[in-house]
């Protein structure tokens, strides 16, 4: 395996910084050694500046950084993480939202950094769940993710017994009805009224502008995403979702994650172990 110069290693953290706001630095010299002799062996080139070169010119050809980008991110997910989020979300902020405003319009949730689909399709398991109970309120669901891989997956639909953390059966009896159908060999294909609640599409973070697509929102949920940010670019990110989110909208965050000391616009709801930030529905008066 090739060794990298400390001055291309550096160059490369900094063109996938540029490209994806990622932070790589928790990644090994090895890894990263490791994943670009990979690509550099599937892209037929032996020279690290002619590497350099190609992944350099992204505003053209993405492709090669957005594989990199792929390689050095984890896409680690299951079904209903945190359940106590989608328990308030359930139980709380859904009847609340549609009683206030009825179902004429749908709740509009967003799952930004959605990994391999679990996420969302556990909103679209959830929104099923409550529809059951009342069945005039409708939802647009949307997800998005900058690894093509993890969207690849998601419009597959197919996992493993590792994103259930629990048995099939098990989620079958808490939601009311079968979310997806096992083979024989221990994996499952979600529903295919499901995978139709979901819209999957690339989304790079990095590009706040790609944000205007979340546009009232009632929910978004970005969990487990904005540790791999620097500060700067986390709390340009928060004000993006504040600005997009709806009037009484929620953002959800990993169990790690907070918000940055100065959003201090969002007021702070708790359920049980779970916290979720929300929109006021009023401008708040500052006093002059």
């Amino acid at each position: 395996m090739m060794t990298i110069s400390e001055k291309n290693r550096s160059v490369i953290r900094k063109l996938v910084h540029d490209y994806s706001g990622i932070l790589i630095e928790r990644v090994t010299t090895r890894q990263l050694e490791k994943k670009v002799d990979e690509q550099m062996r599937h892209l037929g080139i032996i020279d690290q500046r002619d590497y350099i070169a190609i992944i350099e010119d992204f505003e053209h050809d993405s492709a090669p950084l957005e594989e990199l980008v792929s390689e050095l991110t984890v896409s680690e997910s299951y079904f209903f993480r945190n359940p106590a989020q989608f328990e308030f979300i359930a139980k709380i902020f859904l009847p609340d939202l549609f009683a206030l405003r009825g179902c004429d319009v749908p709740c509009k949730i967003w799952s930004a950094g959605c990994s391999r689909g679990e996420e969302a399709y556990s909103i679209a398991m959830m929104a099923k769940h409550f529809m059951a109970t009342k069945p005039t309120a409708r939802f647009s669901i949307n997800a998005g993710d900058i690894n093509t891989r993890n969207l690849h997956t998601a419009g597959e639909a197919v996992y493993s017994a590792r994103s259930l953390r629990d048995k099939l059966e098990s989620l079958e009896a808490l939601l009311g009805f079968c979310p997806g159908i096992k083979d024989g060999a221990g994996e499952f294909s979600i529903t295919r009224d499901l995978r139709e609640m979901v819209s999957f599409q690339k989304l790079n973070l990095k590009n706040t502008q790609n944000l205007k697509c979340m546009m009232g929102s009632d929910i978004i949920f970005c969990r487990n995403v904005l540790i791999y940010f620097d500060d700067d670019l986390r709390t340009q990110l928060i004000d993006e979702f504040y600005k997009v989110l709806a009037p009484g909208g929620i953002l959800l965050l990993g169990e790690s994650e907070c918000l940055p000391a100065s959003s201090a616009h969002f007021d702070l709801l708790s359920h049980k172990n779970a916290y979720a930030y929300r929109k006021p529905y009023a401008i708040r008066q500052t006093d002059d």
